[in-house]
């Protein structure tokens, strides 16, 4: 097993461990429901004392990455990876490859056709209408609110489609969509154009289902790759940057 570094003497000791531990566990080091080892391991590791460590614990706790379990078989266990704090920490995600644009694009091809073209089946005519006036009024937006509207327009579509299953799935994978590109898009850099939606509007509202299922899978495939393209260039920079591994990679050591 491998070994923690020792914490530098800094004046917030709890969050250089936090953020050791932390980068241990999204690198893969610590697989979802390992258990760490004991407070008094950890802290002869970092070399620091045992209250720095339970306040660590406490801290990761709280963000969602551990469980901390009482009695005979207790311990501190890794939680796993999908009930992890995403957008809190979505740059180690994809730093560490713990998510990648090709899981969204895997899930977006898969939902999308399926909603648009239940929104040519059964979206209202103020659905419709809804879509369109949002679509006409990306014009003059700054690039980061063309990025919420974009992401709106198929918010309204998963609403339209009649399925609040798959309303609710659309919501979550925009919400990914979202976070995915802050982090690694820069505000000047376009992967959208204003009338990238118009096809899909007349799909649904000419309701040809199966136009509607044909031009989302081509509109997401343009979009995805462009994400694709951006995510190497992330990830090359941050190669160079020590911003997200200002904690050097941390060891492991079985107790």
């Amino acid at each position: 097993m491998k070994r923690f570094a020792r914490i530098k003497k800094q004046q917030n000791l709890y969050e250089d461990v936090t953020q050791a531990i932390k980068t241990a566990i999204l690198s893969g080091n610590y697989p979802s429901g390992s258990p760490l080892p004991g407070e008094t391991a950890l802290a002869r590791q970092f070399e620091v004392s045992r209250p720095v460590i339970r306040e660590a614990l406490r801290a990761l706790q709280s963000m969602g990455y551990l469980d901390i379990k009482r009695g005979t078989k207790g311990g501190t266990f890794v939680r796993d990876i999908i009930r992890f704090p995403l957008f809190d920490d979505f740059h180690h995600f994809i730093l560490h490859r713990r998510i990648k644009v090709d899981h969204l694009a895997q899930a977006r091809l898969f939902l999308e056709p399926e909603v648009c073209r239940l929104a040519a089946v059964n979206a209202t005519e103020e659905d419709i209408q809804g879509m369109k006036a949002l679509s006409e009024g990306y014009g003059g937006k700054s690039m980061d609110v063309k990025d919420q509207m974009y992401s709106h327009f198929h918010r309204l579509v998963g609403r339209a489609c009649g399925n609040p299953i798959y309303a609710m799935l659309m919501e979550n994978i925009m919400d990914f969509t979202e976070g995915f590109i802050r982090t690694i898009k820069p505000v000047t850099i376009l992967i959208h154009h204003d009338h990238d939606h118009d096809e899909i509007i007349a799909a649904i509202e000419a309701r040809n289902p199966k136009e509607a299922a044909k031009v989302a899978i081509r509109h997401a495939t343009q979009i995805l790759r462009a994400m694709q393209e951006l995510e190497q260039v992330y990830l090359e920079r941050l190669k160079d940057s020590a911003f997200p591994q200002s904690v050097p990679p941390t060891r492991i050591e079985s107790t």
